[in-house]
């Protein structure tokens, strides 16, 4: 299973949101959350590489106060990798949880700690 998403964790999002336009030529668009938080378009439709998101520190609580990158990986059966990944030695770090309309995700980490996400597509998840 290849990772689709990046999830960028920021000090000061509006910051990273004008050097990442101006370096890289990344586009932004604001998504539906209860806090500031962005859809980054990473390249071109049709070019190789994923598409990710960015938002601030102070609203992702494992980010620890500091800047953060977690990767996302989909799955078929979020539950069944949960399990998988907790008798690989690993653990959950925050539980399945809603997306709307985009699916059910988890936030893990593999046995030396690195967080990662995975995520199953369901558009009528709530």
């Amino acid at each position: 299973m290849k990772p689709t998403y990046f999830d960028l964790s920021v000090r000061d999002v509006g910051q990273a949101r004008a050097f990442f336009e101006k370096s890289l030529g990344w586009r932004f668009e604001k998504f539906p959350m209860p806090y500031e938080y962005y859809r980054i378009q990473a390249g071109p439709e049709g070019e190789p590489g994923i598409d990710g998101g960015i938002g601030c520190v102070k609203d992702a609580p494992l980010s620890g106060g500091n800047p953060m990158t977690v990767v996302t990986v989909p799955v078929p059966n979020l539950d069944e990798v949960v399990a998988l990944v907790i008798s690989g030695g690993g653990r959950i770090v925050e539980p399945k949880l809603a997306i709307p309309g985009i699916g059910w995700y988890a936030t893990c980490a593999e046995p030396g700690g690195l967080l990662f996400g995975i995520i199953q597509a369901d558009e009528g998840a709530k």
